[in-house]
């Protein structure tokens, strides 16, 4: 049976959506943000115990992991854009695997909330809507049902100068 008659779509129908699919990641108690499913590789648990700290390395990087065979750098994503470090003592990471040129990175974050389809035309510049410190991590903001959302640009985060080993 044909799947897009299940979903009452035509062939051809998706390419003129102007929606796409996004998912939503919990920074802290106020603070969701989202990213592209199509940037997401997969969303992962993991422990603490797994992880390889790394010396001269800011405390946004909680270290290193091992999966499906390649190294991925984790970081602390709520810490990196401002908001409160996640807690040491989680028995678990939920982490958002992305990969930037070809570069694996892991987004560890409070909890994966779901998905949200949004409309990408309707993204409106962070500038003035939050702090101007998170500004350069954003492609922008959207408002979907009452709630800010802040929209992730992948490449800033990876890039981040504040992910660089520290020179001591």
């Amino acid at each position: 049976m044909n799947s897009s008659l299940l979903l009452g779509l035509t062939p051809g129908s998706l390419a003129t959506q102007s929606v796409q699919s996004y998912l939503r990641l919990r920074l802290s108690d106020v603070a969701i943000a989202v990213i592209p499913t199509i940037e997401a590789q997969e969303v992962v648990m993991v422990n603490p115990h797994q992880l390889t700290l790394m010396p001269n390395m800011p405390s946004t990087v909680l270290g290193l992991f091992n999966h499906r065979n390649r190294v991925v750098w984790m970081i602390d994503l709520p810490q990196l854009l401002g908001f409160p470090a996640l807690s040491f003592d989680l028995r678990q990471y939920a982490v958002v695997v992305i990969q930037v040129a070809g570069q694996l990175l892991g987004l560890a974050i409070q909890q994966v909330e779901g998905l949200s389809r949004l409309d990408p035309s309707s993204i409106q510049s962070p500038v003035g809507a939050v702090e101007a410190s998170l500004v350069p991590y954003l492609r922008g903001c959207y408002l979907y049902d009452q709630e800010l959302l802040l929209v992730l640009d992948s490449a800033a985060i990876a890039n981040s100068s504040n992910l660089k080993p520290q020179v001591t």
